[in-house]
């Protein structure tokens, strides 16, 4: 008999892993809540051309990336945003260029520093020490004369929170080796993800048996077999199920596993945080600007919407090569800031939060200069994506490596394995290229499992 496997999820992971288990003649079935496949990867076309709402990014162009192929396909254009950019002072002025140049270096040495701390000290160090606390302890101690370079330290690497997706001050010192990149360049997708995405997807949405807008709300494994059950009260049996839903979904218990889940695995998904990074693209008449990017730090000049003084980041989408170029600026919000725009009424009232920041780029003129539309996401509102964006790991964290671990081992003995970015190997966390190659992790597991059987 061919083997039956159930997959829940059609995103990344559970494309992947659905590819790696038709190649050894499994028979697979797909569950994915949403209308559409590719989970996060999704993109919108409200402006002249279509912008992703999901990933932007290619971490890493080595083969440590396991979604690799993909990116280096010829319909996927890849862009350095280059080094042309600025930063804005606490109160609103630019720092000079040969300023803005030694202050990033000082941000990605601290930041490099505090991994590599991470990666040899992890045993010693205390969960509750967070990344910023690393930094502002090695400042305090070398600059002990020298308030104004700290404190622009200090604030430089802040701007890391807009890669983990929550705020560096939550961000685990034990632990910050998980956050360490993919090695090789990380580059931008100017072509989008629709196209990586319908690669990944080729041959398996026609050798697959695919429901969309089915949702799993249960995964028994008390009697032989797996008994999956959907939210029309439905339940189908498998020989085995990969559950590729995103980390939220299982932090919030939104699929009921009988017996409970052990509880070292439980207290894995529970202890791993999880992002809340969203983005907003504010497209306007003409680029006025001629950079690749801006940074504000602890914004001093709007204390109604912004009196913690978040850090801004934004990046042009005008400088992209043609034909994917717009007058767009893309800006990343992560943690509580994200909340906030997340959370205003209107379009209006987004776009008059950041008017503080794009009015005050070189170039701009107010009454030419008017936003036209604006395209933004909302994935710590959406229960499919767990009420979030992708894994972290957040002070207070006890064993994150050994959570991640026992993630990816599964439950064999209940045939239910897990796939999805927060189970890929430490190089690739939170990552699409982590995801795909949690899939055919995940995959792999199963097909050992049921080689041994024969």
């Amino acid at each position: 008999m061919v083997p039956k496997i159930a997959i829940v999820g059609a995103g990344t992971a559970g494309i992947s892993c659905a590819r790696t288990l038709l190649k050894y003649g499994f028979e697979v079935t797909i569950f994915e809540a949403r209308n559409r496949i590719g989970g996060r990867i999704h993109d919108s076309n409200v402006f002249a051309k279509p912008v992703d709402l999901g990933p932007n990014w290619m971490h890493g162009d080595t083969l440590q990336n396991s979604a690799l192929k993909y990116f280096k396909d010829a319909s996927v254009a890849l862009h350095d945003i280059g080094s042309c950019g600025t930063i804005f002072s606490p109160n609103g002025t630019q720092y000079p260029p040969e300023k803005v140049n030694y202050i990033e270096e000082f941000m990605w040495q601290y930041v490099e520093e505090a991994i590599e701390h991470s990666k040899t000290q992890s045993a010693t160090i205390d969960p509750d020490l967070s990344l910023y606390d690393y930094v502002e302890k090695v400042t305090m101690d070398r600059y002990q004369d020298n308030a104004e370079l700290r404190e622009q330290i200090l604030m430089a690497t802040s701007i890391f929170g807009f890669y983990i997706g929550e705020d560096v001050k939550k961000q685990s010192l034990k632990f910050a080796f998980l956050e360490e990149p993919s090695p090789g360049e990380n580059l931008f997708v100017a072509s989008g993800f629709t196209s990586i995405l319908q690669n990944m997807a080729k041959e398996v949405l026609d050798n697959v048996d695919l429901h969309l807008n089915t949702a799993v709300v249960g995964v028994d494994t008390s009697e032989s077999g797996v008994l999956v059950t959907l939210t029309t009260d439905q339940s189908v049996a498998f020989d085995a199920a990969v559950v590729a839903a995103p980390l939220g979904v299982l932090k919030k218990r939104a699929i009921a596993f009988i017996p409970e889940l052990p509880q070292r695995l439980g207290s894995a998904i529970d202890s791993l945080g999880y992002g809340r990074l969203e983005k907003v693209y504010i497209r306007f008449p003409r680029p006025f600007w001629n950079m690749d990017y801006f940074e504000f730090f602890a914004p001093e000049y709007a204390p109604m919407s912004n009196p913690a003084k978040w850090p801004m980041s934004a990046i042009s989408l005008s400088q992209l090569p043609e034909p994917y170029n717009q007058p767009v600026l893309l800006w990343y919000l992560y943690g509580d800031m994200s909340q906030k725009v997340v959370n205003l009424q209107s379009d209006r009232d987004k776009i008059e939060f950041f008017e503080p920041y794009f009015s005050r780029i070189p170039g701009y003129e107010p009454g030419r200069d008017v936003p036209e539309a604006i395209v933004y996401t909302s994935w710590s509102k959406d229960p499919y994506a767990g009420y979030g964006s992708y894994s972290c790991f957040t002070a207070g964290l006890q064993e994150g490596d050994r959570d991640i671990e026992v993630l990816r081992q599964g439950l064999p003995e209940r045939r239910v394995w897990f796939a999805g970015e927060h189970c890929s190997d430490v190089l690739q966390l939170a990552t699409v290229g982590g995801a795909y190659g949690s899939g055919m992790h995940a995959a792999k597991l199963v097909i050992e499992q049921f080689s041994c059987k024969n």
